[in-house]
Parts: structure tokens; sequence; C-alpha cells
């Protein structure tokens, strides 16, 4: 595993270790990764038609962090 991949698991998990102890620290974050996710989406970051979005698969509707697929629907 290279030292980006690295860096990147270990803040997430930190991020995930919040979460999973605050609502308000989800809060706090969701906002942030909603604009963050969609922007790599118009720029054809989880494929052309949304379909690998973490969110959910944009082919079958359209997910936010309010919305999120296997979760809200």
């Amino acid at each position: 595993m290279e030292l980006a991949q690295k860096r990147v698991l270990k803040v997430l998990s930190r991020m995930k270790m919040m979460v999973e102890e605050s609502e308000d620290d989800a809060l706090l974050f969701s906002g942030d990764l909603d604009n963050m996710l969609e922007n790599m989406s118009m720029n054809d970051a989880f494929g052309t038609e949304g379909q690998m979005d973490p969110r959910g698969d944009m082919r079958d509707d359209t997910y936010s962090m309010d919305f999120v697929q296997g979760v809200d629907d």
C-alpha cells in the first residue's frame, strides 16, 4: 500500500470513529462531504453516470448525504 493510501485511510478511520461517537460530528462532516462528492461526481470521478458514487448509484435515483442508497430507500 502506498503512503497516500495509508494517509487517507487513517484520516477516514479517525473521522469514522468521530461520527460513530457523535451525531453532531456526523452533521458537521455531512455537508462538506456532500459538496466534495458532488464536485467529484461532476468530474466523472464515479463513472460518467455516477454509477459508482458512494452515496448511491445515480442511475437509479438522485442521492445525496440527505438521501443515501441503502439507508433512506
